[in-house]
């Protein structure tokens, strides 16, 4: 399964020194990183993140990224 690159280092940049917010994009990194991702494990953090209006954008563009829906579609087709 192929999906963009995850734009962690732009993430934490845009996080600065909002620990909470370095956490989450840990926790989704650590997902997308399992052998087996779980979809709705991916969507809860993505959901967390859109809490901090600094990484909306960022995130919105890799996460509605053609590539990107592909591969959650395939898991959650998958049953993963």
């Amino acid at each position: 399964m192929i999906y963009p690159p995850f734009p962690e280092d732009e993430l934490r940049a845009r996080a600065k020194s909002n620990k909470e917010a370095h956490d989450k994009i840990d926790a989704l990194k650590a997902e997308l990183s399992r052998d087996k991702p779980s979809a709705e494990r991916i969507q809860e953090h993505i959901e967390h993140l859109n809490a901090w209006d600094d990484l909306v954008a960022t995130l919105e563009r890799w996460y509605m990224d053609p590539r990107t829906q592909a591969f959650i579609a395939e898991l959650t087709a998958a049953g993963i």
